[in-house]
């Protein structure tokens, strides 16, 4: 292979691009590669190349013009050289890929691990919440059965002072037998002598839900009525409603006439006390 054969003037144009270098080595890093591209797979002809770095200047590490073998051991060095420096940049390029990839594996982590933190804190916010409002609907039950416990405590409360007065009226020492009064009630069949008993003007008149003395039960329907038998009289309210509910409608053949409470009594009569008529 001759000097023509590879170009010599393209190898020229090479070197000056060299920046006028005249060591062979730095013109085979520079040119390697483009020199084998050229002779695509073809065996360098190293005499003529030799001739040829003589011709032109180039030298070995001494400045001597390099002879067939020095050129051969110096273009196998070369080549282990640009090797190993492919090498490391391929090695640097991967490492960078790499690195990138381990940043970009980072961020999506910590946007990961940010993202879990969001749900778990909005989940904790929830349940805070959650916890808020069942705190605020307890404490409001408790507040409306504290307030139930209050009001039902007033109401036995009144209660016991309303018994207590009726108690206090009831125990009204008796006028003397002889200031007793007698009704004016008809005489009618199947009302019962109690009816007929003289009655304590001084004492008051038994109201619904006073105490029964005889039986400790509540009298249930309605107040003694004005000019009617008495429910002290009476041991059971049944008793005391047949009475009165004859002497009822003796005096009204119908409810039209009755007033309010005779009317109220009348119906616990009838309820109470089948076929009453």
């Amino acid at each position: 292979m001759t000097a023509a054969s590879i170009g010599i003037e393209g190898a020229l144009g090479a070197l000056e691009k060299a920046s006028g270098a005249t060591s062979l080595r730095v013109w085979m890093e520079a040119h390697r590669d483009e020199l084998l591209s050229a002779l695509d797979g073809r065996r360098l002809n190293w005499k003529a190349l030799c001739a040829w770095f003589t011709e032109v200047g180039l030298t070995n590490a001494k400045g001597e013009a390099p002879s067939v073998g020095c050129a051969k051991l110096l273009w196998n060095r070369v080549g282990k050289t640009l090797e190993a420096r492919r090498q490391r940049h391929a090695d640097a390029a991967s490492a960078a890929e790499r690195l990138a990839e381990e940043k970009k594996a980072a961020r999506e982590a910590a946007k990961a691990s940010r993202d879990a933190e969001a749900v778990e804190a909005e989940t904790l916010s929830q349940r805070m919440q959650e916890a808020d409002r069942a705190e605020s609907y307890a404490t409001t039950k408790q507040a409306e059965v504290q307030d139930a416990h209050a009001r039902a405590a007033v109401q036995r409360q009144e209660r016991t002072q309303q018994q207590a007065a009726r108690t206090q009226q009831n125990e009204i020492a008796p006028s003397d037998p002889s200031e007793f009064i007698t009704l004016d009630l008809p005489v009618l069949k199947g009302v019962s002598k109690r009816a007929y008993l003289p009655v304590d003007p001084k004492l008051p008149p038994v109201r619904k839900g006073d105490i029964n003395r005889l039986t400790g039960n509540a009298w249930r329907y309605g107040d003694d009525l004005p000019g009617y038998p008495s429910k002290r009289n009476y041991e059971y309210e049944k008793d005391w409603l047949r009475d009165v509910g004859l002497l009822l409608r003796h005096r009204h053949p119908t409810n039209l006439t009755m007033t309010p409470e005779e009317k109220f009594v009348m119906r616990g009569a009838k309820s109470c006390i089948p076929n009453l008529y």
